[in-house]
């Protein structure tokens, strides 16, 4: 018997048909090393991301961000040193407004298309095309383009979090929320890169602004660098034993935590 699994189209996936497609463009927006790296930006700088990925004419320049269609799905490079790009990051779609002028650059005003929200940031795709370089703004109106990425963008995976759909980004462009440093320490590539790690960090509560500083030695051990410390916040009262955050949870519990802070990296110490 043929133990053989087609692929999965991610439109089909979507629930999007060729014919709604053609209401669609595609923005397929590459990242390179030598200019700035787009997954680092999704960590530190999600809104200027956001913005960059939205822009129809920079700096008064010549528009080479046309979106065409009322709606468009978004994409980054997943590797900026992939020659040619062939693997992207769903980073959403959205439903595409006027441009307006944010910061010298005319920029699309986007509202989120809300059945989308499952796929974003969790599920990389294959697309290469053909011949030349990949065309960053892609009209879905055009039939033979439509049928092309219908046909060939693939699904390569769904990961269980934004976090492990993505690679490590380096420990000092980490930058998670309480339930994105619970997926961190349960994914193997981050727990890797985290366990060979011992480092400064940081806790901030977004609320207040408060800064709570940490290392990454462990009650158990510095065996496992900062993992194991990190560990020990995901687990229990999410404290690590520390008293100013044992303090803050008695006077407002352990989901304060959950729903408030961030955990950043800095100053890397190889183990």
């Amino acid at each position: 018997m043929d133990d053989y699994n087609p692929p999965i189209r991610f439109f089909e996936m979507l629930g999007i048909g060729e014919d709604e497609l053609s209401q669609y463009s595609v923005r397929l927006n590459q990242s390179s090393d030598a200019w700035f790296d787009a997954m680092t930006m999704y960590y530190g700088h999600h809104d200027e991301l956001m913005d960059w990925v939205f822009t129809r004419r920079w700096n008064g320049g010549r528009a080479g961000g046309n979106i065409r269609r009322p709606k468009v799905l978004q994409f980054i490079q997943l590797d900026g040193r992939e020659k040619p790009a062939t693997h992207w990051l769903f980073i959403g779609g959205y439903e595409a407004g006027a441009p307006v002028m944010r910061g010298g650059n005319e920029v699309y005003q986007r509202t989120p298309i809300e059945r989308f929200r499952p796929f974003e940031a969790r599920t990389v795709v294959t697309y290469r095309k053909r011949r030349g370089a990949v065309q960053m703004v892609n009209d879905m109106a055009d039939a033979g383009m439509r049928a092309r990425f219908f046909d060939t963008m693939i699904v390569e995976k769904v990961a269980q979090s934004p976090v492990s759909a993505m690679p490590f980004p380096g420990y000092d462009n980490v930058r998670l929320s309480f339930n994105e440093l619970v997926a961190a320490v349960h994914d193997d590539e981050w727990r890797g890169a985290l366990g060979a790690v011992n480092a400064v960090y940081l806790q901030t509560d977004t609320r207040t602004g408060w800064h709570y500083v940490g290392s990454a030695y462990s009650r158990h051990g510095g065996e496992r660098g900062l993992l194991s410390r990190w560990q020990e916040y995901v687990q229990g009262d999410h404290t690590g034993g520390n008293k100013l955050l044992k303090d803050l949870v008695a006077e407002q519990g352990a989901s304060y935590i959950e729903k408030h802070f961030q955990y950043s990296g800095s100053s890397q110490v190889s183990v």
